[in-house]
């Protein structure tokens, strides 16, 4: 057994004197300033170090902070944070000696043995302890360079006390909260009193020094520091961050502008919720690639750019670049933003201001205008071509190993670049229409909410929607279900598997058979149908059962199916609108049924990458480089490729981690527009909304009234009634079998173009999006009115 001995912080070499001093020597060393002090090595509290009052003289005397150091203490597995003791201003020779032993036999007391089983730590059982110089501090506290609420590593996290930070520790202080950026900068500060316990300097200078211990470490840092009254920063501990999860923005956009604005407007309702990594290595990809493409072909940009510019992904959440977007536009049309943003998020953004670079001269705006009309030119050949694409797509690996298929896809992976360009010239011709008719109708004057409605009423009764059969084959099989003499026992009252197996089956009669003829049709569709892990309805029915069961089970109680409605427009009144608006109007439903058609044939390329992931992921499982076939989701694109050249042993362990921050993803929200970095929120009513009245954009014409439901996920919507009025943040193609039952339409977010908005129109379906608050606004039971004549939505009083 060794004697005690005793080593200053400045002479620690390779001894193992615990985690505590260990860490403050390598920060002196870094040339952090730490207070002077010595460590105690092998002592116990019967046998103490001869010389330990001469070092304590040789410190100046006066008053120190004693603390533990164990060998199995602040390390990467467990910190024994507040497990062992520590003593502050402890002063004079007897006290520093009873101070010591305390420490000292902490080691084993009961509380520090619950930890240690707890965590499983079996390791050496011994004791160093810390004696350093008191510092008078003016404030003190913790700082994490990463959040540990969160687990993002770009966020350091500040908690500052006045005085001494045993307050903090202890919990009898409430601290001043801080939380910064890597560069610094203040995000959000929550303070205690009137004044900040930090000022500015305090926190450049804490927040430079944490992080320049972060790199020495290499890994996460939970930090102890205090400032002393003439403003000089101290470090009195550091410890790796144990509890720190996966990092839910590792695969964040690094090119995110502090002056530009985003929104979740027009790509939420193509890719509503989170983005697994695979998908955003391949549909989010592709979104830039094909806006990038178009820009190229119209000549406001000069080059392609190998990272993403138009689109952006935070928290796992995509967001438009509206900045760059109107960059774009402002090039080839001049102005502001007030027309793209109407296109893409319904409404045109006046707050935040979108900054857009003055337009060229007009012979170069010119030739833009040019291109970008002969890139709206070539929408019918993009159709063709994606029938040509979805008809001879497939993959052929050369052998049966995991390797082989995934070079099978990547030789193919260009389709999906082709698939989402040719649907992007169809969705900008679609997309232009609604401000080319509002500009028409408003005369140059900003368009009124009347316009809005008028122009909902121009859009519907365009026919052969792709999108909007997708609702009324659901009603076909509806309508057979009805006839069939074993519907509610083979069908209603069975579980979902069940009924799945009796309808895809001969005895299901007539139903069976629509039911098949839709798959062959509709197979490809699904919620979230971008998304690559969110199989089709031809790979798993059962959402798609379960929706066409709420249906016929409302259509058997509550009488029959709701029906398409005819156009409210009549042919007479139409004949006396201007020509001009006519010949637009016959234009915008010609790129109405060009978008649908064209976004399914995107979703049925997609879907066939679906298939070959699928296929890559029982592969790789069979040959061990994947624990389960779900977590092929969870890699990119070129990572799976790496994993499988060998090169990527960490990859399979990271794909894990990265599908356990996922609903930790999922359940964030953001707002619609906003200004630099995505921040996620807690939705609040701004106090100029009523509580009872939301307004929003009139997209098919009518008014109803009746019972709200607030639906947030399609699970929910499995609770619908026959007649209801569906209010939900938004929604996609793989809600539309519901609209034969409902009696209206309302979201949170959307535009004319969207396929709520056109499925509606097609079973004139009163509807207004864009309310922005409508599922906070309202509950599910409420009894509403929606008014689509005049864009307003409101409880219903007792004369409705």
């Amino acid at each position: 057994m060794k004697d005690p001995s005793i080593v200053g912080l400045e002479e620690i070499g390779d001894e193992n004197v615990g985690g505590k001093a260990a860490g403050l020597a390598r920060m002196h060393a870094m040339g952090l300033r730490v207070p002077t002090g010595f460590v105690i090595l092998d002592a116990t509290p019967e046998s103490l170090p001869s010389d330990l009052l001469e070092r304590y003289r040789a410190l100046g005397g006066g008053s120190v902070a004693v603390r533990s150091s164990a060998l199995d203490e602040d390390g990467n597995r467990a910190s024994f944070a507040g497990q062992y003791e520590t003593l502050l201003n402890v002063e004079g020779e007897e006290a520093l000696v009873a101070a010591v032993r305390d420490c000292l036999s902490s080691l084993s007391d009961d509380r520090a043995d619950v930890y240690r089983a707890s965590h499983a730590r079996h390791g050496e059982l011994a004791m160093c302890v810390v004696v350093q110089r008191m510092v008078d501090p003016r404030a003190a506290g913790v700082l994490f360079t990463a959040d540990p609420v969160t687990h993002r590593r770009a966020r350091v996290v500040i908690d500052a006390v006045s005085g001494l930070g045993e307050a903090l520790v202890s919990g009898q202080a409430t601290p001043d909260h801080y939380l910064l950026d890597r560069e610094g900068a203040l995000l959000r500060s929550d303070l205690v009193g009137d004044r900040p316990i930090l000022e500015s300097e305090d926190l450049d200078r804490l927040v430079a020094e944490a992080l320049q211990a972060e790199a020495e470490r290499g890994e996460p840092l939970d930090l102890e520091w205090a400032i002393d009254r003439d403003g000089q920063v101290w470090w009195l501990q550091a410890r790796p961050i144990t509890t720190l999860g996966p990092d839910p923005n590792e695969l964040d956009t690094p090119t995110l502008e502090r002056d530009h604005v985003y929104t979740r407007c027009n790509v939420g309702e193509m890719f509503p919720g989170v983005c697994t990594p695979l998908s955003y290595s391949f549909t989010a990809w592709a979104i830039d690639v094909g806006m990038q493409r178009m820009h190229l072909r119209v000549g406001v940009q000069d080059a392609f750019v190998p990272a993403f510019r138009f689109l952006v992904m935070s928290h796992g959440h995509l967001f438009l670049n509206l900045t760059t977007l109107s960059d774009a536009s402002s090039q080839t049309f001049g102005g502001d933003a007030s027309d793209l943003t109407l296109s893409i998020c319904g409404r045109s953004v006046t707050e935040p201001k979108i900054r857009v670079k003055p337009p060229p001269a007009w012979p170069r705006r010119a030739r833009n205008v040019i291109g970008y009309f002969r890139y709206l030119a070539g929408q019918r050949r993009a159709r063709r071509s994606m029938k040509t694409l979805v008809a001879e797509l497939e993959f052929i690996p050369t052998d049966a190993s995991a390797q082989a298929m995934w070079h099978a896809i990547d030789d193919e992976f260009e389709a999906v670049f082709d698939a989402m360009d040719w649907h992007l010239v169809s969705s900008a011709t679609a997309g232009i229409m609604t401000p080319i008719m509002l500009g028409v109708l408003a005369k140059g004057e900003p368009p009124s909410e009347d316009h809005h409605v008028e122009v909902a009423g121009l859009l519907a009764g365009a026919q052969g929607v792709e999108s909007a059969d997708i609702a009324d084959g659901a009603t076909r099989i509806v309508d057979a279900l009805q006839r069939e003499p074993e519907v509610r026992a083979r069908f209603l009252d069975a579980d979902d598997d069940e009924a799945l197996a009796w309808l895809s089956s001969i005895d299901a009669g007539t139903a069976g058979r629509e039911f098949r003829a839709y798959l062959e049709r509709h197979g490809h569709r699904a919620i979230k149908e971008l998304e690559l892990r969110q199989p089709e309805w031809q790979e798993d029915s059962r959402p798609l059962v379960a929706s066409l069961k709420v249906s016929a089970r409302s259509s058997l109680d509550g009488g029959g199916t709701l029906r398409r409605a005819e156009a409210s427009d009549t042919s007479g009144r139409a004949s006396k609108r201007p020509l001009a608006l006519r010949l637009l109007t016959r234009l915008a439903h010609q790129t109405v049924r060009s978008r649908e058609e064209t976004k399914s044939g995107l979703v049925a390329v997609t879907a066939r990458f679906k298939q070959a992931y699928r296929e890559l992921a029982r592969r790789m499982v069979r040959e061990d480089r994947l624990p389960d076939e779900d977590a092929v989701f969870f890699l990119m694109h070129e990572e799976l490729g790496a994993l499988l050249r060998g090169e990527g042993g960490e990859l399979a362990q990271r794909a894990v981690e990265r599908r356990s921050v996922l609903d930790h993803q999922a359940a964030l929200q953001f707002e619609d527009i906003f200004l630099g970095e995505p921040v996620p929120i807690v939705p609040e009513l701004p106090q100029d909304v009523s509580g009872h009245h939301v307004t929003g954009t009139a997209v098919s014409r009518g008014r109803v009234v009746g019972v709200a439901r607030v639906v947030r996920t399609p699970t929910e919507a499995e609770s619908l009634m026959r007649g209801e009025i569906l209010v939900a943040p938004i929604t996609d193609v793989g809600w539309t079998p519901y609209f034969s039952m409902i009696s209206g339409l309302v979201t949170d977010i959307g535009s004319a173009v969207s396929h709520g908005a056109v499925v509606a129109r097609e079973f004139g379906l009163p509807a207004v999006v864009n309310t922005r608050f409508a599922t906070q606004v309202f509950k599910t039971g409420d009894r509403i009115v929606l008014d689509a004549d005049h864009g307003h939505v409101r409880l219903a009083s007792v004369d409705d």
